[in-house]
C-alpha cells in the first residue's frame, strides 16, 4: 500500500477510536445496543459522512479519492473490525456505484456523486424473489413509452442491501421491444424524497447476522422515469457490466472478512491472557496456545491473498475472472473456520450476548458469516472458477514444462502483488475487464516459473513443504486434465466444482510461497511484517493439511508472540503496518 494510504488509514483508526470506550465515534457499545433493537445504523453512516470517508466512493475524475483499491480494501477492514452492520451499508453503496463508473453515462455519474456527496446510500438491485442468483431470468420490466422519450417500470426486487434505505438503485432489468425482442438493460433510479407514482419499499427482512442492515427490497408498479435519465448507454451488455462489477466487488468483501477476524482474534487474545484455569492462564494451556497461534497465521495468509487480489484489480484486470472467486470463495470461509475455533478457546463466553466487550464476539460470528453470501454464494463462485479450470490447466501445464519467455515480467508482477512495501494506484476501465482470463493466471505462472529454476532453498522444511505443495499443484492439474479432457464431464457436475475447490485452496498456498521468496530475497524477514518460515510453514499446514506439514510448538510459540506484539503495539494483523486505535 501506498505510503499516503497508509497515514490516510491510520488517520481513520485515530477519528474513530478505541471502539471499547463509550465515546468513540463507532464503539461497541451503541453497536450492540442497535443490533439487539434491529436497528440501521445511520448515525453511524452521517458520521463517515462528516470524516470524508464518502470521498473514497468517488473516483478521481470526479474530484474523489478512489485512487487506490487497497485503500478501500484498508477502510472496509477498519469499519469492520468496529461494526459490520456500518461497514456493510457503506459497502454496498459502493456497490451499488461501481456499475455506474464503469458504463454510466457522463450525466449518471455526475448525478451519482452529487448523491453520494449529500450521504445518500446506493445499492445494486440484482435478486428477484422467484429466481434468486439466477439473474438471467430476470422479470423486473422496462416498457418505452411511444414517445421514446419515457420508460414504465414494473417489477420487484427483493433480498437487496439498503433496499429501502438507498437513494438510488442500480437495477437489471428486461426491456421487451415492439419487435418482440428481449433484452436486459441497466438503470439507475433515484428515489424520490417521498415514496409515490408506483414505488413501494418492501418490509425489512429479519437476519440472523447483522441484523440492523437494511436487507429488503423495492416494488415499481407503472413507475415512470426519463429513458435519458435511468437507461445506461448501451456501449456493452448489461449482463457484462454486471459480472465486471461483481469482479471487484467480490474481491474488496475481503475487508468485512479481516476486520471481522481480527476483532475475534483480538478479543479472544485479550481473554486468553487475563483468565486464569487450572493454576495458567488459557495462553498458557497447549490446547488454546496452539489455536491462537494457527488462527494467527491464518488470517495472515488471508490478508496476503486480499492484498494481492486487491492489488490485481489494478495490475491485473483481464485476470480478475479468476483471482475474483477465488479470493470470494477462499478467504470468507477460511475466515469462518477461524471463529469457530476461537469461539473453542473461549467456550461459554462466546455464546452471551452480554453488553461488555465479549458480547461482540457473538455479533461479530454471526455478522461474519452473511460475507459468503454476498456477490455470490460459495457455489456460485467455485462454478464461474470451474468453468475456467480447462484453459488454466493447458497453459500452467505448458509453463511447468516449457518455462515462459515472459518469466521476468511475471515475477516482477507477482513482486507487485505480493510484497507489502510495494503499491498498485488506479481503478481499471470497463474495457480492460474480462469475462475470462482465456487460460492466464499470471501469480500461479509465476510461481512455476520459480520453481522450475530453484535448485534448493535454505530450509530442509521449507525444503519438504515446497516440494509436496509442487506435486499438490500437479496433481490437481493432472485431475483436472482427466475430468475435462478425458472424461469430458460437465463443468456444473461435483466432481468439477471440487476441482475448483482445490486450485482455490493451493492458489494462495503457491501465494504465500513466492512471497517468502522475495522476503528471503530481501533479506527484510520479521514475524510481523514479511512471510517468515513459520508462516509459511505454519500457513501451507492451515490452509492445505493434505500436504502432511507437521505441526511444531516452537513454531507456533512464536507466532503467538508475533500475534501477542501485534496487540501491544497497537497494529492489526496484518502483513502491512497498519495502525490500530485498539
Amino acid at each position: 500500500m501506498r505510503t499516503e494510504s497508509l497515514e490516510i488509514a491510520s488517520r481513520w483508526e485515530q477519528q474513530l477510536g478505541d471502539p471499547r470506550q463509550a465515546d468513540a465515534l463507532l464503539n461497541f457499545d451503541e453497536a450492540l445496543r442497535e443490533d439487539e433493537a434491529e436497528a440501521f445504523p445511520q448515525a453511524r453512516l452521517n458520521t463517515l459522512l462528516r470524516l470524508g470517508m464518502f470521498e473514497q466512493l468517488l473516483p478521481a475524475r470526479l474530484d474523489g479519492q478512489m485512487e487506490e483499491p487497497e485503500r478501500i480494501l484498508a477502510l472496509s477492514r477498519i469499519l469492520s473490525r468496529r461494526d459490520l452492520s456500518t461497514a456493510i451499508a457503506f459497502g454496498q453503496t459502493l456497490l451499488g456505484s461501481i456499475p455506474i463508473w464503469l458504463a454510466g453515462s457522463p450525466s449518471q455519474q455526475q448525478a451519482h456523486a452529487q448523491s453520494l456527496r449529500a450521504g445518500s446510500l446506493a445499492c445494486l438491485a440484482l435478486t428477484e424473489r422467484e429466481h434468486g442468483s439466477d439473474i438471467l431470468s430476470t422479470e423486473f420490466k422496462v416498457q418505452a413509452d411511444p414517445d421514446g422519450i419515457h420508460l414504465r417500470l414494473s417489477g420487484e426486487k427483493w433480498l437487496i442491501n439498503n433496499g429501502s434505505k438507498g437513494g438510488s438503485a442500480t437495477v437489471l432489468a428486461c426491456q421487451q421491444h415492439v419487435d418482440g425482442r428481449k433484452e436486459l438493460v441497466l438503470l439507475r433510479l433515484a428515489r424520490g424524497p417521498a415514496e409515490g407514482s408506483g414505488w413501494r419499499s418492501l418490509a425489512k427482512i429479519q437476519t440472523h447476522g447483522i441484523r440492523g442492515a437494511d436487507i429488503s427490497g423495492f416494488r415499481l408498479q407503472d413507475y415512470p422515469c426519463v429513458a435519458a435519465d435511468a437507461a445506461f448507454p448501451r456501449t456493452e451488455a448489461a449482463l457484462s457490466t454486471v459480472l465486471k462489477t461483481l469482479q471487484i466487488s467480490r474481491i474488496l468483501c475481503a475487508g468485512f472478512s479481516l476486520g471481522a477476524t481480527d476483532t475475534l482474534l483480538r478479543l479472544t487474545l485479550g481473554f486468553a491472557q487475563q483468565r486464569q484455569l487450572y493454576g495458567k492462564t488459557v495462553a498458557q494451556i497447549p490446547v488454546a496456545r496452539a489455536k491462537l497461534a494457527q488462527c494467527y497465521a491464518k488470517l495472515l495468509c488471508n490478508d496476503l491473498l486480499a492484498q494481492a487480489a486487491t492489488r490485481s484489480i489494478a495490475l491485473l484486470p483481464g485476470e480478475l475472472s479468476v483471482l475474483s472467486p477465488i479470493c470470494k470463495y477462499q478467504l470468507p470461509v477460511s475466515c469462518e473456520a477461524i471463529a469457530r475455533e476461537l469461539a473453542q478457546v473461549l467456550g461459554a463466553r462466546h455464546y452471551l450476548r452480554s453488553q461488555d466487550e465479549l458480547g461482540m464476539f457473538q455479533k461479530m460470528a454471526r455478522d461474519l458469516q452473511v460475507v459468503s453470501l454476498f456477490d455470490g454464494s460459495t457455489q456460485v463462485n467455485l462454478g464461474l472458477l470451474a468453468g475456467q479450470l480447462r484453459q488454466l490447466q493447458q497453459s500452467l501445464n505448458e509453463t511447468w514444462a516449457e518455462g515462459s519467455s515472459d518469466a521476468a515480467r511475471l515475477m516482477n508482477q507477482a513482486r507487485q502483488l505480493l510484497t507489502t512495501s510495494a503499491a498498485v494506484k488506479g481503478w481499471p476501465e470497463s474495457s480492460a475487464l474480462r469475462l475470462s482470463s482465456q487460460g492466464r493466471d499470471s501469480l500461479m505462472q509465476a510461481y512455476l516459473c520459480w520453481r522450475r529454476g530453484t535448485q534448493g532453498v535454505s530450509s530442509d522444511a521449507v525444503a519438504v513443504a515446497l516440494l509436496a505443495l509442487d506435486q499438490g499443484l500437479q496433481q490437481c492439474l493432472a485431475n483436472i486434465e482427466q475430468h475435462f479432457w478425458v472424461n469430458r464431464l460437465p463443468v456444473d457436475s461435483s466432481a468439477a466444482q471440487q476441482l475448483a475447490m482445490d486450485y482455490a485452496r493451493l492458489w494462495p498456498g503457491c501465494a504465500l510461497a513466492l512471497a517468502w521468496c522475495f522476503d528471503q530475497e530481501a533479506a527484510a524477514i520479521t514475524d510481523r511484517t514479511g512471510v517468515s518460515s513459520d508462516l509459511l510453514l505454519e500457513g501451507l499446514r492451515q490452509t492445505l493439511p493434505e500436504l502432511g506439514i507437521a505441526a511444531c510448538e516452537a513454531r507456533e510459540q512464536r507466532l503467538l508472540q508475533a500475534a501477542m506484539n501485534c496487540v501491544e503495539q497497537h497494529l492489526l494483523f496484518s502483513l502491512s503496518p497498519l495502525q490500530a486505535a485498539w
